[in-house]
């Protein structure tokens, strides 16, 4: 089934499938010449999936998120006689969904690209709303583009070969839409606490239904990230600097920058202190650490983040749940607050 379909403004459409056999990704490519992208895990756990496909298998692991990676996937696209008319898929996290997004969106100018997401990270922000790329050096995707996929796949059946670590990453990230959206998400993410730590399929599929909803309203408004898609960077400065220099998975990463951000709000006179030890309460009841330590490691690349314009940056801060705001503010003011004790 789809359970919707998001437009933009370049005009472009997606389909998105949730929940659904991702089996289905074999009809849609049965008509023309196409690859799948994937990684080394995802290919051995459903082997099944990839029979008569041709496959580019790629390694796990951020470091492998690079230019030298793509100009590898782009030869092997020569080699299949992919041309424009072809598909690409990328099969499995967010990771390679970056990675086929990005590698598709360059070859011959634009190739179609579709996603099954296998991770609950990539069904709720990899897969949708076309922002590709890579790492260069130290700082997160300083390299990509933004152009939509054709179809995402999504079910949360995959949930049950995730890692922990991998699991409460997506979960991290389901805490942002909770926080920065004005809908029951977050009293729903509440109830059911306990049915949210066993993976019940039901429970999840509901909540990544719910995070597409509000991702997809989103990027339809703003597709090229020029103002309103900025909250979705809700918890990401600082996570992004949590996930590079304390080698954090992505959104436990962006859970304690949540943590951060929430300070920064109270800090700047932004919310109130019974907002911010409630957010804090929840996110520690999810299972995520509510303290962080900061140092020049980190502040160095929140001067490199890709939201700031000279000396500011767009920061999201959160005056209470469902009101985040983005306010352009000296780096180092953030800075300098973050290190004043409360």
């Amino acid at each position: 089934m789809i359970v919707t379909t998001y437009h933009t403004e370049n005009k472009t459409k997606t389909d998105i499938y949730c929940p659904a056999d991702y089996n289905i990704f074999k009809s849609i490519a049965s008509d023309g010449n196409h690859v799948i992208i994937t990684d080394e895990k995802i290919y051995k756990l459903y082997s099944e999936a990839f029979v008569k496909h041709n496959c580019i298998i790629i390694k796990e692991g951020e470091a492998n998120k690079n230019l030298s990676n793509i100009e590898n996937i782009i030869q092997k696209f020569v080699t299949f006689n992919i041309d424009r008319d072809s598909l690409i898929i990328g099969f499995g996290g967010g990771l390679v969904c970056d990675i086929a997004g990005f590698a598709a969106s360059i070859y011959m100018r634009g190739t179609p690209v579709g996603f099954v997401a296998t991770t609950l990270l990539a069904q709720i922000d990899a897969a949708i709303g076309g922002k590709n790329g890579v790492n260069f050096n130290n700082y997160k995707n300083y390299i990509g583009n933004i152009s939509q996929p054709q179809f995402v796949i999504c079910d949360a059946t995959f949930f049950k070969t995730l890692s922990n670590q991998d699991y409460m990453s997506g979960l991290g990230e389901v805490l942002k839409y909770c926080l920065i959206s004005n809908t029951n998400l977050i009293e729903y993410f509440i109830s059911n606490y306990n049915a949210i730590k066993e993976r019940d399929k039901d429970v999840m599929d509901y909540i990544v239904k719910s995070c597409v909803k509000i991702k997809t309203e989103i990027v339809s408004q703003d597709t090229n990230d020029k103002g309103l898609r900025h909250i979705l960077n809700f918890g990401h400065s600082f996570g992004h600097c949590y996930e590079i220099i304390d080698g954090l998975a992505h959104g436990i990463a962006v859970a304690k920058g949540i943590c951060t951000a929430v300070d920064l709000s109270l800090k700047f006179g932004y919310t109130n202190t019974e907002t911010n030890k409630q957010i804090k309460e929840i996110i520690k009841n999810a299972g995520f650490e509510t303290e962080y330590k900061l140092d020049e490691r980190h502040f160095d690349l929140l001067h490199k983040d890709k939201k700031k314009t000279g000396d500011y940056i767009d920061f999201v801060f959160l005056t209470e749940i469902g009101n985040p705001i983005i306010i352009k503010t000296p780096i180092d003011d953030i800075i300098k607050a973050v290190l004043e004790p409360f």
